[in-house]
């Protein structure tokens, strides 16, 4: 990547401008002339907005980052490492007492995507129906169904921000869940209010419009105040949710664009691709800063370790996961995780104590995160896993899949071992 920034907050990527191409059919070809024009930085000058929203990104990321180094500076000051290696064997003992609480027919088509609301509230799911629905956790009833969508919908995400109940602090501009799907629309809800009988919302607070393709992935950045979303159309795009502005259109990919993470502290952006391609994104700046190449089929999950959240976590059809250290710019670990697809992987939310990944082959898999050791296989399916998440208080486990049905599983009880989060409190 080339180390100038671009104008106006824009985007930049060193790749000849032959490889960027996508969605521009219009454009007249480019044809390099020299060595000069054919390794040239493709500039696309971004907006007021763009530069404005890039400012409060790293007004947000900076002091997010000088926190969570201050306690990962007292965590290690007051945390004896072979005893939380001894604390992390005994977790992964807990672990196995993991099984089905319950298991619920979502819809009347395959379910693809979940996602637990982050205090533990309600779980969401979407489906090829186009349907978003909203299950009452632990009773795991009904709740709402969210019906707008026209197409199958392949991603769900909450607010960071959402706490439920009728007082303040439920989001930034009252928008609590994003969806997306292949009528190429992002889709942000409002779930209503406590005291609320439970039904069907028919319209959504607001909808987004710009992909030319299929949506595959929905994301909130961790400040609450942006979504990303990825597509079949080979850009990622970021929006305001305030002003429901489409802030970026980010190409660079060469095929289309599946999973989106962004980093804790907000300042990256990850992004993978059905050609197996991974680019790391600064948001502050709009530069890439490196692409992570190993997966040798398309990436499907993305996700950061909570603990020091230089660590990252890739999923791909090539049946393996990936972890790469960021400080190393390098996959440091394969694992040689199911006999098919990996369609996520997903760390505990609050501590990183274990990484959880699903697959077509029917079954998900907890894994020890230093040695990587299977520490549970959780089986029950009768058809493929198409999506996995961890509660925030890392209790409960949810797992959809293509037999239609989605299932909650839980520990026998509380985790009664060390807990660092004590030692900063």
């Amino acid at each position: 990547p080339a180390s100038a920034l671009p104008a106006a907050g824009g985007q930049s990527i060193s790749k000849p401008p032959s490889a960027l191409v996508p969605g521009a059919a219009a454009r007249e070809p480019v044809v390099p002339t020299s060595i000069e024009e054919q390794t040239s930085v493709f500039y696309t000058e971004g907006s007021d907005a763009l530069k404005q929203a890039r400012i409060k990104i790293a007004q947000y990321s900076v002091p997010a980052a000088a926190s969570r180094l201050r306690r990962e500076r007292l965590l290690r000051s007051k945390l004896d490492p072979l005893e939380y290696e001894e604390s992390l064997r005994d977790y992964q003992t807990h672990l196995q007492s993991f099984s089905v609480s319950v298991s619920q027919v979502g819809d009347d088509r395959p379910l693809t995507g979940g996602s637990f609301a982050p205090n533990d509230e309600y779980l969401a799911t979407c489906s090829w129906a186009g349907l978003v629905k909203l299950w009452r956790l632990p009773s795991c009833d009904a709740a709402w169904t969210f019906r707008c969508h026209t197409d199958r919908l392949h991603g769900v995400a909450w607010h960071p921000a959402y706490k439920g109940g009728t007082e303040g602090g439920r989001a930034p501009a009252n928008i609590h869940i994003a969806s997306g799907g292949a009528d190429m629309k992002v889709m942000l809800w409002r779930v209503p209010e406590d005291g609320h009988e439970p039904g069907t919302v028919a319209e959504p607070a607001h909808t987004l419009e710009g992909h030319e393709d299929r949506i595959n992935r929905v994301a909130f950045h961790p400040s609450g105040l942006y979504v990303g979303s990825t597509s079949h159309d080979l850009t990622w795009r970021l929006w305001d949710i305030h002003t429901r502005q489409e802030l970026l259109l980010q190409e660079g990919h060469a095929r289309g664009v599946y999973p989106i993470c962004f980093h804790p502290d907000g300042s990256l952006a990850v992004t993978g691709d059905l050609g197996g391609a991974i680019w790391v994104w600064d948001m502050r700046t709009g530069k890439t800063v490196l692409p992570l190449k190993g997966h040798v089929k398309q990436v499907l999950s993305i996700d950061f370790n909570p603990r020091g959240c230089f660590e990252l976590a890739t999923a791909s059809d090539d049946h393996t996961v990936r972890i790469w250290d960021l400080r190393k710019r390098k996959s440091v670990h394969t694992l040689l995780a199911h006999t098919k697809l990996v369609s996520d992987c997903k760390y505990e939310p609050r501590r990183g104590r274990f990484l959880l990944t699903s697959s077509y082959d029917c079954f998900a898999k907890l894994w020890h995160p230093t040695d990587w050791k299977c520490s549970k296989t959780l089986a029950g399916h009768e058809a493929r896993i198409m999506a996995a998440d961890i509660s925030n208080s890392g209790s409960m486990i949810a797992t959809v899949s293509f037999d239609r049905t989605w299932k909650l599983w839980t520990t026998a009880g509380e985790w009664t071992g060390m807990d660092i989060e004590h030692l900063v409190d």
